[in-house]
């Protein structure tokens, strides 16, 4: 079975199980790095939300038609349970002043993200765009972020440099995460030797490559490890140090990532190829 076809099958599936007032539409969502998921959503006239779950990941090539059966299932069911929220509930993200606290920055790829760019609020950054996106109340949804598009910003009524000014005061209060390479992997019950690399994120938390745009926190980087550093864009989630004492060939170090990148990091997590080095007298990122 192809793909095209197991969307088709899914979506037919869906619509016969679906209850007169339960209005399902597929829609392709445009991601991180251009990729695009593939998802049903469900919404009711008088009804806000439109919970949407995305069906990429169920596909093989040998599913069959009773497993697609189920799975049409189990996507009315998410759906149903999470319309059974008070649908009063996502009218907080419209408010600017509830929403305020909730405002965080990340970093994405500038050449990857040209389509997306052009509909959500940016800044550029080196090779990377700096995007928004809010932290869903726990009420709305559990565990869930939402990136933010023009059409908020219109909404709440705000100008980029007052999103960056929100997203930055709202960053610096998560506590960053910078940790030897080895003892990050003993965490994991792994075993390593000693390599001077640093592994810097945000604990627990995505996006903590962005913690890089923070001046205050590169130059706690350079105190810790005691020399200048280069960075190595492991992925949008975080980055590695190495100190530069560690490597006289930067372009060694590009290599590096480009393999990393090829073999380790999924499309959507991708950052960037190129290695940035920091210079403590302007406190600066330069590649």
């Amino acid at each position: 079975m192809t793909y095209a076809q197991f969307l088709d099958i899914l979506e037919q599936e869906i619509c016969l199980l679906a209850e007169e007032e339960e209005h399902i539409q597929r829609v392709r969502v445009l991601k991180n790095n251009s990729v695009k998921l593939d998802g049903f959503s469900c919404c009711i006239r008088g009804r806000k939300e439109q919970p949407t779950v995305y069906v990429n990941h169920y596909y093989y090539a040998g599913i069959c038609e009773n497993e697609i059966r189920k799975l049409a299932q189990q996507i009315l069911k998410v759906q149903r349970e999470s319309l059974l929220e008070k649908g009063n509930d996502l009218l907080q993200v419209l408010e600017y002043g509830r929403m305020k606290g909730r405002i965080y920055y990340r970093l994405i790829s500038r050449e990857k993200n040209e389509e997306l760019l052009r509909d959500v609020p940016h800044l550029f950054w080196l090779d990377l765009a700096i995007v928004f996106y809010l932290k869903i109340p726990e009420e709305i949804i559990s565990n869930a972020t939402a990136l933010i598009h023009n059409s908020h910003m219109k909404q709440w009524g705000i100008d980029l440099k007052e999103l960056y000014h929100a997203a930055a005061e709202n960053m610096a209060e998560i506590p960053v995460m910078l940790e030897p390479m080895e003892q990050l992997l003993e965490g994991y019950g792994l075993k390593g030797r000693s390599s001077g690399m640093y592994v810097l994120g945000i604990r627990g938390r995505e996006y903590g490559a962005a913690v890089i745009l923070d001046p205050k926190v590169l130059k706690k980087c350079f105190r810790r490890i005691g020399e200048e550093f280069y960075v190595l864009p492991s992925s949008i989630h975080e980055v590695i140090l190495l100190p530069v004492s560690c490597s006289d060939d930067p372009s060694e170090l590009e290599r590096l990532v480009k393999e990393v990148n090829e073999t380790c990091v999924t499309p959507e997590d991708y950052l960037s190829g190129h290695v940035y080095r920091y210079f403590s007298d302007t406190g600066e990122l330069k590649i």
